[in-house]
């Protein structure tokens, strides 16, 4: 295994997700892809400013996501690389694990607005659904 996508929306499932990367990233002395995804959108009835502050905050929450990551790659001394996209967070996700070859996507269950009462969260079964490589469910 060369290479790992690993989805990351800074919730503590994605920490499982991430910390099972690491974990097989040592083992098979691969590289880590790890990527958060910004959904751009504004709610309707929002304003081109609030739209823009909702933007703002978006990338700000991104950053302080990648920000951890990076920290947390560094510290195990694994070599990886955090990408922050814009758009669906399912078809970003594919996006890059195709871009960059990926031989392996991890993802958590549930995201940070999922509910335990589904089998899993809807980018993941998205994920599922549509990856061309394996995806690895972490819960």
């Amino acid at each position: 295994m060369q290479k790992i996508v690993v989805a990351d929306d800074g919730s503590g499932f994605a920490q499982k997700a991430i910390d099972k990367a690491v974990e097989l990233a040592k083992k098979e002395e691969s590289e880590i892809i790890c990527v958060n995804v910004m959904e751009d959108y504004c709610p309707i009835g929002l304003t081109e400013i609030d739209c823009n502050v909702v933007r703002e905050l978006q990338i700000k929450e991104a950053n302080t996501i990648a920000s951890a990551a990076t920290e947390k790659f560094k510290i195990a001394g694994v070599h990886a690389r955090v990408i922050i996209e814009t758009g669906s967070p399912s078809e970003m996700i594919i996006e890059v694990a195709r871009r960059e070859g990926a031989d392996l996507i991890i993802a958590a269950s549930h995201g940070k607005h999922g509910a335990k009462k589904f089998a899993f969260g809807s980018v993941t079964a998205r994920l599922i659904e549509h990856s061309p490589v394996p995806v690895l469910v972490m819960k």
